[in-house]
């Protein structure tokens, strides 16, 4: 089940949304500034809604009570003073009243913490629920698998061999597999190329980004080889830059450096 994009947000629901609140008020957040500054370069047109909600959210946040001068604050002691000497001396409370006023706080604390759990049960089951799931797929080692995952893109999984990826995949959702071992690859196209919307593999030390594309990896204990059938990838390395490989290419990555074969 998807949700609304934020693209269609409107101020008031875009102020209201946690991980945007979060970019607002922890800025030093890197992974949420990323996900945003990503985000607002592929929606440019919602620039000035972001803007407003943004301001909507420090005006929410700053106090508003003015600040009070010193001759202003000595009068509002001096009205305390006086209507403290004023009250007649305070009675202890009766037993029988202590302890509906004992029960009353009880009740409250387990009624606050029953709120607390059902709202951590919420957010687990949303995070994790039926739509959320992950799906985990491992071959033995006389068998391949033809996988067809939910963008239609299909994969055939070589033996001894795992994957996962999330089963279901919407507009907010990356078009990810994490792969371990050895499987082939036709990734269906889709005419946005933008960063968000690209195929990825995940491996150990590097991530193929695939728009659509026919492509073989493997993972051997020297190393991580991928041979290029049709359209493009990139090829991302930590301690590399960018790779861009066209059709025919084959590159063996061992030790977090590429190298490509004849």
């Amino acid at each position: 089940m998807s949700h609304k994009p934020y693209s269609a947000y409107t101020v008031e629901e875009l102020s209201l949304d946690d991980l945007f609140v979060r970019w607002v008020q922890h800025p030093d957040d890197d992974e949420v500034e990323a996900y945003w500054q990503n985000w607002l370069s592929q929606n440019p047109d919602c620039s000035e809604t972001v803007d407003m909600a943004r301001r909507l959210i420090k005006e929410g946040s700053q106090p508003r009570l003015p600040a009070l001068s010193t001759d202003e604050i000595s009068s509002v002691w001096g009205r305390i003073r006086e209507s403290l000497q004023t009250m007649e001396d305070l009675r202890p409370l009766q037993p029988d009243v202590r302890a509906v006023i004992g029960w009353w706080y009880f009740i409250r604390t387990v009624a606050a913490l029953m709120g607390v759990m059902l709202l951590i049960g919420w957010a687990l089951w949303m995070q994790y629920g039926p739509n959320q799931c992950v799906s985990t797929i491992s071959t033995p080692a006389n068998q391949t698998r033809l996988i067809r995952l939910p963008d239609n893109s299909t994969m055939t999984l070589q033996p001894n061999s795992s994957v996962r990826y999330a089963r279901q995949w919407t507009d907010e959702t990356p078009r990810a597999v994490w792969l371990n071992g050895e499987a082939d690859f036709s990734v269906t196209h889709r005419n946005d190329t933008s960063s968000a919307r690209l195929f990825r593999v995940h491996m150990a030390d590097c991530t193929i980004e695939a728009i659509g594309t026919i492509f073989r990896v493997r993972q051997r204990p020297q190393g991580t080889y991928v041979a290029l059938t049709s359209g493009n990838v990139n090829l991302l390395l930590k301690q590399q830059q960018p790779i861009r490989l066209q059709p025919g290419d084959s590159i063996e990555i061992a030790a977090g450096l590429a190298k490509s074969l004849p």
